[in-house]
């Protein structure tokens, strides 16, 4: 299939589920809680779906401060309100993200270790390499804890059940290639440092599927080069090409080596990546056309938050900083984070869109929500049931 073929799908489909039904689109008052269809999720990662873990770690892991967070009463988000994490978990039936570990009182914590609720263990900052990340909770770090967790969690026999029927989310990747960049590597050097990636990524998976992890959603490596603190140093506000071409390169490579590991040696782990790459990049592609779809996202370059070129120069946390008032027009928070108005339509795809959001299967298939077509809505309109 073609990449316009593919820009044509995706715009119909996010058109359809938008016109559809506003709440697919957005969070407001009018969602229905649903009953959750997992017992617990578990998260790791980076900043994508950290909900406050870097809040109790020391310099100079990043903090997300204040004005992070400042449209919902959530802390610790790198983005104006929900994040990744949260969208996904309430998709699933829950209110939010399990909490961050390091947030945990000891009452919580009980929770916790009697597997009322599960945990998010993500640090932003962190990749998948131990050397990613200064001060941060590393993957290999966060698998650890988990570890900790489930040899102290206490749920009679059902323990091994409760977590194979868990979900588990991942996003990592991006800062590995930051690091790239930060150690002035050269375009030479890529093809191995990817290698490296996805066998340490393979590895990471491996360890959680010997913890009890079955069910598994990935989110790929996203356009690193079209965000806006990438388009700052490019002559004429573009993507950065060859950092995109890193991120492609590496999604590949990471779909290959996952299902040949799960293939080989986690038969009973069922899966699926979603590609926050082809959202992302389809969104910006097709954002005029959106517009006139209300899809809302009108501002793709400039960061919402921020000061210099393209709002984009700090992050937004930093003294001097402005934000916008009209946080649902922006495709980005910050020079690196996209706004929840991003996040909720990308997590809209990945449950319910075809195989360019998310494979094998997306992430409604993977915990068995069921799609159905709502004849009260146009006709080919998918509505979560």
């Amino acid at each position: 299939m073609g990449t316009n073929d593919r820009a044509a799908i995706s715009l119909v489909f996010l058109f359809l589920v938008c016109m559809a039904s506003r709440s697919s689109c957005s969070l407001g008052s009018s969602e229905v809680q649903r009953r959750s269809v997992v017992p617990s999720i578990y998260v790791f990662g980076d900043s994508l779906v950290d909900v406050g873990n870097n809040n109790f770690l020391p310099p100079p892991a990043p903090r997300a401060l204040s004005p992070y967070g400042i449209d919902s009463s959530l802390t610790g988000r790198f983005t104006n309100g929900y994040n990744l994490a949260d969208l996904v978990a309430r998709r699933l039936g829950f209110t939010k993200s399990p909490p961050a570990y390091l947030s945990l009182t000891p009452s919580s914590k009980l929770d916790l270790l009697t597997c009322r609720v599960g945990a998010s263990y993500a640090s932003g900052g962190s990749g998948i390499l131990n050397t990613t990340g200064n001060g941060t909770l590393t993957m290999q770090k966060q698998i650890m804890l988990f570890s900790k967790t489930k040899a102290r969690m206490w749920c009679g026999r059902k323990l091994n059940y409760m977590i194979s029927k868990s979900f588990f989310l991942i996003s990592a990747g991006g800062n590995d290639f930051s690091a790239f960049s930060e150690m002035g590597m050269s375009p030479q050097d890529a093809p191995a440092y990817i290698s490296s990636m996805v066998s340490t990524y393979v590895e990471h998976i491996n360890a959680l599927y010997t913890l009890g992890a079955r069910r598994l959603g990935i989110l790929d490596v996203p356009a690193i080069g079209c965000t806006p603190g990438s388009r700052v140093p490019m002559a004429n506000g573009g993507c950065n090409d060859a950092a995109n071409s890193m991120a492609q390169n590496f999604n590949k490579l990471l779909r290959v080596e996952v299902a040949k590991a799960v293939e080989t040696s986690m038969p009973d782990m069922k899966y699926s990546i979603a590609s926050t790459y082809n959202f992302l990049t389809d969104l910006m592609d097709n954002h005029l056309v959106a517009v006139l779809h209300h899809s809302g996202i009108r501002v793709i370059e400039r960061a919402c938050c921020g000061s210099g070129k393209l709002n984009a120069a700090v992050m937004c946390s930093r003294p001097n900083t402005t934000y916008c008032l009209d946080r649902n027009d922006y495709m980005f928070w910050d020079m690196l984070h996209p706004t929840q108005a991003t996040y909720e339509r990308g997590v809209v795809a990945i449950f319910y869109g075809p195989q360019e959001y998310a494979d094998p299967i997306n992430f409604a298939g993977l915990v068995g929500i069921a799609t159905e077509i709502n004849t009260t809505m146009a006709p080919g309109v998918y509505a979560a049931i």
